[in-house]
């Protein structure tokens, strides 16, 4: 089997030439990380088979039919379910009690970001939060974000499920503790570099997932008739070492509800 890649560096902007030059291959099926990749592949190439480890409901209608039959040339794994979003804001005030004022760090060039925002947006209204965004486009607008969220002070800031947010998972969790603030993320990876706490999907069991689709297509199976799967258990882990770091105390309930704890 021969695999050609291409990498974006985290630059939205770049994915579609990349994609055309990944056509030129002439590839059997696509492997596209997230729902940014998989639009630019099926610009370049309608028919193509993909396979996405990460689909949101932005995909859904524009790439598919529905998760059960997507009818098209893009199937994979779910990268969330209903209320992630809101479950992320409930975990930063449940680990930083008494919060008033959340950070979200947004990338306005995510394909599903402004699901995200759409949706953390309607949970803090509900909940009498103050929602801070700060946008992050490319790997340099990430320095100038903590600045803009270090001056407004939240409490804690989340970190949705984002390509780029996973790409430079290191350097948001360095950026975050040098200014002294709390990151609440989508993956249970984002927690073993140094974030305080994560809910959702963990992103290695749907590559393995997804690597079987890529199989069965390879075999003949049509994209459209491989129903999304949806994952089968969500994560909730937390990072003690950087509770103490940052001087908090995780409140014992939400430790011991916790599939992982990094001590």
């Amino acid at each position: 089997m021969d695999i050609d890649y291409r990498y974006a560096e985290g630059d939205t902007t770049r994915l579609k030439p990349l994609a055309q030059e990944l056509i030129a291959f002439k590839p059997d099926v696509a492997f596209a990380n997230s729902p940014s990749p998989a639009v630019a592949v099926q610009s370049v190439a309608p028919s193509l088979p993909i396979v996405c480890p990460q689909i949101s409901d932005f995909l859904v209608p524009n790439l598919v039919v529905n998760y059960a039959r997507p009818g098209g040339s893009v199937t994979g794994m779910a990268s969330t379910v209903e209320g992630v979003a809101t479950k992320l804001l409930e975990l930063a005030l449940d680990a930083v009690p008494g919060s008033t004022r959340i950070g979200f760090l947004a990338n306005p060039a995510g394909a599903s970001m402004a699901l995200w925002v759409q949706q953390v947006e309607t949970a803090a209204r509900a909940r009498g939060v103050t929602l801070l965004i700060q946008e992050a486009r490319t790997p340099d607008d990430l320095a100038p974000a903590f600045d803009g969220l270090a001056k407004q002070r939240p409490q804690a800031v989340i970190v949705p499920a984002n390509g780029l947010f996973q790409t430079e998972r290191t350097r948001i969790v360095q950026l975050a503790l040098a200014a002294r603030l709390p990151t609440i993320m989508a993956y249970p990876q984002d927690v073993e570099v140094g974030g305080l706490a994560s809910y959702g999907v963990d992103a290695r069991e749907n590559y393995r997932r997804a690597a079987a689709y890529v199989d069965k297509i390879l075999k003949g199976a049509k994209p459209g008739d491989l129903p999304i799967e949806f994952p089968t258990k969500l994560m909730l882990a937390i990072n003690l070492k950087t509770a103490r770091a940052l001087g908090l105390e995780v409140p014992l309930h939400l430790q011991q509800l916790a599939d992982e704890v990094i001590e």
